[in-house]
Parts: structure tokens; C-alpha cells; sequence
């Protein structure tokens, strides 16, 4: 998507300068290696934590998850700090992921839109929404290392 090409190295050096804090709170950035190429990549995307664990979705359409998903570790730039972080890719169990969806949304309501998921007045994702778009999201979680 052309929005995102102009927009993401714009929030990439945002979340690596010092200024990061204006972002960082739930944007990070995931550094990984092309599964073909085996370059180094990297993309900013929208996070919730609980714990030790990093919760993220995308559209399957997106391209970055599938190589995620063939690394056996990744790293973040969280917070301003690195982080290695073992990636868990939930693409199939549709349930599941509306029920990750609807809590990331609640925590992360800017994303709604990107979703495809509409909000109510009091900000809670409209459930028919979540379902329609759920077959079609990708929930990446990634398990910080210590």
C-alpha cells in the first residue's frame, strides 16, 4: 500500500531517535530476515503487550508476517530498546483471532479502520465487523526473550 511506503520509514526513524516516546507506546518496530532473500527487513506496526508477550495483526494480503513466520527468532525495537523475541504466527483458527482482534482494538482503536472494523460510540468494535474480517487477519504474536 503506497500510504504505508511513504508512512513507514517516516515512524521507523521516529521510534529509533530519541524521540521515540511519542510513538513507542504502541508502535514498535520488528527487525527480521527475508525468508528468500535473507536480508535484513524491518516494519513498524501497532502492538499490545501483556506480559512477556507482544501481540500484532495484519492482513494475510500483507507480506512481511510470512516472513516472520520463517524465522525462528526476530527482534524488536520496543520502547526504545532491543529485544530478541520468538515469533507465534495464528492465521487459520479464525475464532481465535477475532477474539485477539477485538481486545487489540479496544486497547488500539486507531487500527479499527485499518481493519475494516468499525467502532461504536463507546469504542468497543462492532462484533460483525470482527468476524467478516477475522478470516482474513493474521495475529502475530512475539515472546520476549529474557
Amino acid at each position: 500500500m503506497l500510504l504505508y511506503k511513504i508512512l513507514n520509514p517516516i515512524v521507523s526513524t521516529l521510534l529509533n531517535s530519541p524521540l521515540h516516546g511519542i510513538m513507542s507506546g504502541n508502535t514498535l518496530i520488528i527487525h527480521f530476515k527475508g525468508r528468500k532473500s535473507g536480508r535484513a527487513l524491518s516494519t513498524p506496526v501497532s502492538y499490545t503487550i501483556d506480559g512477556d508477550c507482544v501481540r500484532c495483526f495484519t492482513s494475510k494480503s500483507s507480506l512481511w508476517w510470512k516472513n516472520v513466520a520463517a524465522c525462528d527468532t526476530v527482534e524488536v525495537l520496543l520502547k526504545g530498546k532491543r529485544h530478541g523475541a520468538t515469533p507465534s504466527i495464528e492465521t487459520e483458527d479464525a475464532e481465535l483471532i477475532a477474539e485477539q482482534l477485538t481486545r487489540f482494538l479496544r486497547r488500539v482503536p486507531r487500527d479499527a479502520k485499518f481493519s475494516g472494523v468499525a467502532l461504536d460510540k463507546s469504542g468497543e468494535p462492532n462484533r460483525e465487523d470482527i468476524l467478516k474480517v477475522a478470516p482474513d487477519m493474521v495475529c502475530v504474536e512475539l515472546h520476549l526473550s529474557h
